[in-house]
C-alpha cells in the first residue's frame, strides 16, 4: 500500500497548489482587466457614435426633414449586430431606433439612470434583462429633435453573454492545458528531486543491519547533493568505526585472554606444587603484573566511554604542575628500570596551573607510557616545561622509530592502535584517545611532532594560576 505522507507527495501537491492558485489568481487579474477593457470599449464606441449623431440630427432638424426620412438616413448606425442606438424621450419612448415602427414605444431602461441621466450626467451599467446580459450607455443630445427639448442617446449592446462566453472558454481551455502540462512536469521534477532521498532512505535500512557496501549515486552541487555526500560520507566513518570497534573488541579480547590464561596457569602450577616455594614469590609478581594489566585496560575502556559519552566532569584547582609529575616519574620508575630508559626532567621553577589534578595526571602517565613503550633500551625521555605569556607548555620527546606524517592525524581514532602507526607492539589503541578527550575538556589543543627514526614529541599548553 502506498503511503500518503510521502515527501513526494508533499512535494508534488505543494507544487500544484502554488501553480493552481497562481493560476486562478492570473485568470481573476486577467478577467477583471477583460472586463473593464470591454466596457472602456462600448463607452468608447458610444462617444464616437455620439458624436457623429448630433451633428447629424442638428442638419436633419435645420433642413426640416420629415420623421421618415431621418429615421431611414439613421437605421444602418442605429441597427447594428452588436448593439441597438435608440433616441427616446424623457419617459423612454422612442422616437427614433432600430425599428422604425417601434415609435412612442419604451425602450428597456430603469427610470433611475433617466434621471441620472437628465441632470446631466453620462450614465452606464450592466447587469441582466430579461435573462439577457447587456450594457447600457446614455446621454443627452444637445440639440431639439421633433419637438423635444432633451433628447437622450441610449446605447444598449446586447452580445456581451457571448464575448463572455468565448473568453471564459479560451480561460478553461487554457487552464486545463497548463495544469495538465505542469501536473506532468511536476510529476517528474518531484520524482526527480526525491529519488536519492528515497535511495537514501532505502539504504539507511542496510547500514542499520550492518551493511555499509552501497552508497547514494547521486552527483549534484546543490543541497540534496551535499546531503548525499554528507550521507556516503557517514558510511564510510561507520564503516570505518564498525571496523575498528571489531579489531578493538579482538584487542580487547586478545589483551584479556593473554594474562587470563598466564594468571591460570601460574594458579594451576601452585596449586599441583609444582613450582617450587623458593620461586613463589617471583610468579606471584607475574601474576600481579598481569592483573594490573588487566585492570588498566578495563580503566581506560571505562574512562574512554565516559568521555565518549559526556559524563565525565572536570574539576579545576590551582596546584603544583612541578611536583606533580615528579610524583608520576616516581610512580612511573618501574617501567622505566625495565628498559634502563633516562628520564630527564626540565623545569625553570615550579609551575603553578590551574587545571583537574586528577585527570592531567591520566594525561601526563599516558603520554610517558607511550613513551616509554616506543622507546629503545637505554635511550632518554625528555620532559619540558617552559612558560609561553600566561600558559605553561609541557612537552614530552621519545627517541624512538617516530611516525610517518601521513598517520599523525590517526592516532588519536578511537580504537586506533598506536602499534599501527609506529611499531608491531600491542595496545588497545586508546590512551591517546583518552589524552585528546581530557585536554578536549580543557579547552586546551595537543600538537604532536614526528620524524620516522628520530622520535616524537608531544606537547600541550594549560594556564598558570592567578
Amino acid at each position: 500500500m502506498r503511503k500518503k505522507n510521502t515527501i513526494f507527495s508533499k512535494l508534488f501537491i505543494s507544487y500544484s497548489f502554488i501553480i493552481v492558485t497562481s493560476l486562478l489568481l492570473f485568470i481573476g487579474v486577467f478577467f477583471y482587466l477583460f472586463h473593464l477593457n470591454l466596457y472602456k470599449k462600448y463607452e468608447d464606441t458610444f462617444q464616437h457614435h455620439y458624436e457623429q449623431l448630433a451633428p447629424q440630427l442638428q442638419s436633419h432638424e435645420k433642413f426640416a426633414l420629415i420623421k421618415d426620412e431621418t429615421a431611414e438616413s439613421l437605421s444602418y448606425a442605429f441597427n447594428q449586430p452588436d448593439y441597438h442606438i435608440y433616441i427616446v424621450d424623457e419617459e423612454r419612448r422612442q422616437i427614433y431606433g432600430p425599428d422604425p415602427e417601434g415609435t412612442s414605444n419604451q425602450v428597456e431602461v430603469s427610470e433611475e439612470m433617466i434621471q441620472q441621466v437628465l441632470a446631466g450626467e453620462t450614465v452606464s451599467e450592466g447587469g441582466f434583462y430579461n435573462g439577457e446580459l447587456r450594457y447600457i450607455v446614455a446621454s443627452t443630445i444637445n440639440s431639439n429633435v421633433q419637438g423635444i427639448q432633451t433628447p437622450i442617446m441610449v446605447m444598449i449592446f446586447h452580445d456581451l453573454t457571448h464575448e463572455y462566453q468565448q473568453v471564459i472558454f479560451m480561460i478553461i481551455l487554457t487552464f486545463v492545458i497548463s495544469i495538465v502540462f505542469a501536473g506532468i512536469i511536476l510529476w517528474f521534477i518531484s520524482k526527480k528531486i526525491t529519488a536519492p532521498l528515497r535511495e537514501m532512505n532505502s539504504i539507511s535500512a542496510h547500514y542499520a543491519k550492518g551493511d555499509f557496501s552501497k552508497s547514494v549515486q547521486y552527483e549534484s552541487d546543490d543541497e540534496i547533493g551535499q546531503l548525499a555526500k554528507s550521507f556516503t560520507y557517514m558510511a564510510k566513518e561507520l564503516n570505518h568505526l564498525e571496523t575498528r570497534r571489531k579489531l578493538y573488541i579482538s584487542n580487547v579480547s586478545h589483551e584479556l585472554r593473554s594474562p587470563l590464561t598466564s594468571i591460570k596457569g601460574f594458579l594451576i602450577a601452585l596449586l599441583d606444587g609444582t613450582i617450587p616455594d623458593h620461586r613463589r614469590a617471583y610468579y606471584y609478581g607475574l601474576m600481579k603484573d598481569e592483573t594490573e594489566r588487566m585492570i588498566k585496560l578495563v580503566n581506560n575502556t571505562l574512562d574512554m566511554t565516559q568521555l565518549e559519552e559526556g559524563n565525565s566532569n572536570i574539576l579545576l584547582t590551582d596546584y603544583n604542575l612541578t611536583e606533580q609529575i615528579n610524583r608520576i616519574i616516581h610512580k612511573l620508575e618501574p617501567h622505566f628500570t625495565k628498559k634502563d630508559l633516562d628520564i630527564r626532567f626540565h623545569s625553570d621553577y615550579e609551575y603553578y596551573v590551574n587545571a583537574d589534578e586528577g585527570r592531567m595526571e591520566q594525561v601526563i602517565v599516558n603520554l610517558l607510557q607511550n613513551a616509554v613503550q616506543f622507546s629503545e633500551h637505554n635511550a632518554p625521555i625528555d620532559i619540558r616545561l617552559s612558560k609561553e605569556g600566561q600558559a605553561v607548555k609541557i612537552s614530552v620527546q621519545d627517541y624512538g622509530e617516530g611516525i610517518e606524517e601521513s598517520k599523525l592525524d590517526l592516532i588519536w581514532r578511537r580504537f586506533y592502535k598506536v602499534d599501527e602507526a609506529r611499531t608491531n607492539k600491542s595496545g588497545a589503541g586508546l590512551g591517546l584517545a583518552i589524552v585528546k578527550s581530557i585536554l578536549d575538556l580543557h579547552e586546551t589543543d595537543i600538537k604532536v611532532c614526528s620524524k620516522l627514526g628520530e622520535g616524537t614529541t608531544f606537547s600541550f599548553v594549560l594556564p598558570l594560576s592567578k
